[in-house]
């Protein structure tokens, strides 16, 4: 079993006996380590949609923790996962996102890859006796579609993603009727927003709605948080906001137009797939750690029309995402006060929407990856 600090109070299986992590598993450099292997190389981590790969030969490259990633569409026509790294010096092979139909071609010594991951030419090795080009081919990583998006899994010995969260995409499906018709539509690509606090922190304020009356009042006023919902199941969670007020402070809704409910899906480790009201939209959010007190925070937005709701947008980069950034760097900082070790778990039966049992389901997810071997 990993070593793991040890809990001086209690995260047992009922929430409302159950306290939190304590501040050592959000400050620790060695857990850090151990969550790059246990959790995020063994996880199946969201890329992109594959309409946003259509043609052979497209591809898109991702950064995981220390791994460098790409994802291509074939000459066969299949999306095919590699690491993004050439099996000669370990130079990167591709930038960015693009097109590489013919060859993939390292940029130091000019070995040259098929898009489905074979060592085409090898300059010099002709001078080598038995070189082998099987023996260097790209290494391929599993990758799976799930509702229409694109995941990969570093864990050759993985669950599939359908046999790990099956049930989400039928929940998904049941919720979005326009799931098979998403267009992306959306700027906010991964990267892009950067936080001083780590990922589970992020993680920590998306799964719970606790907050939402005091750090979210517009988002209140448009949601009736006396309606809201929360419910836990095995690897993932989920919020709905089933009743929206027209006249609210956060932005115009449509009662004729779109989504009229909200939803908030969170996937482990650290996929996010949402819906506000007003509009066919949905949007993919994954927090990426990068160190073990800073992330990314970021992803792909689509729509049924190929369009996005502009108050929407507006709403969310101006108001609701500082609101969520603000409260998350200032939980970053205040771990590291003397005073704090581990907190409390509030549930309240009468309103499980506003509670944190799914707060407490994240955690005992964390303790339990870090608990394997």
């Amino acid at each position: 079993m990993s070593s793991l600090p040890p809990l001086k109070k209690p995260l047992n299986e009922q929430p409302e006996s159950s306290f939190t992590l304590s501040s050592e598993y959000y400050l620790s450099e060695e857990l850090y380590e151990q969550e790059k292997q246990q959790i995020f190389y063994r996880s199946w981590q969201y890329v992109t949609h594959q309409t946003m790969l259509p043609d052979v030969g497209d591809y898109t490259t991702l950064t995981l923790c220390d791994e460098n990633i790409f994802v291509i569409r074939s000459s066969d026509n299949q999306l095919r996962a590699f690491y993004n790294v050439c099996r000669h010096r370990a130079h990167e092979l591709l930038q960015g996102s693009g097109n590489s139909r013919k060859l993939i071609v390292c940029p130091y010594h000019a070995w040259s890859y098929s898009n489905s991951g074979e060592l085409l030419r090898a300059p010099l090795s002709e001078h080598r006796s038995e070189f082998d080009k099987s023996a260097f081919c790209l290494r391929e990583i599993r990758l799976e579609i799930f509702c229409g998006f694109v995941f990969i899994n570093l864990d050759d010995n993985c669950e599939s993603l359908q046999s790990i969260a099956g049930d989400l995409e039928q929940d998904i499906r049941q919720k979005v009727p326009y799931l098979d018709d998403l267009k992306f539509v959306g700027a906010d690509m991964l990267g892009e927003t950067r936080l001083d606090a780590g990922w589970k922190v992020v993680v920590d304020n998306y799964v719970e709605c606790y907050h939402c009356r005091a750090a979210h009042k517009d988002f209140a006023s448009l949601i009736d948080m006396n309606a809201y919902q929360t419910d836990v199941f095995q690897h993932w969670s989920r919020q709905i906001g089933g009743d929206i007020r027209y006249s609210n402070s956060a932005y115009e809704v449509d009662p004729a137009s779109g989504m009229q409910n909200s939803f908030f899906w969170y996937l482990w480790p650290n996929t996010t797939f949402n819906i506000l009201p007003g509009s066919n939209e949905l949007g993919v959010f994954v927090v990426r750690p990068l160190a073990v007190g800073n992330c990314d925070f970021g992803g792909h937005s689509f729509s049924a029309d190929g369009k996005m709701y502009q108050p929407r947008v507006e709403y969310t980069a101006n108001v609701l995402a500082p609101e969520d950034i603000e409260l998350c760097e200032s939980v970053q900082r205040g771990l590291r006060s003397l005073s704090y070790d581990q907190g409390a778990f509030m549930v309240n039966p009468a309103s499980p929407g506003e509670s944190e049992h799914a707060l407490h389901h994240f955690h005992r997810l964390v303790h339990s990856a870090l608990a394997q071997e």
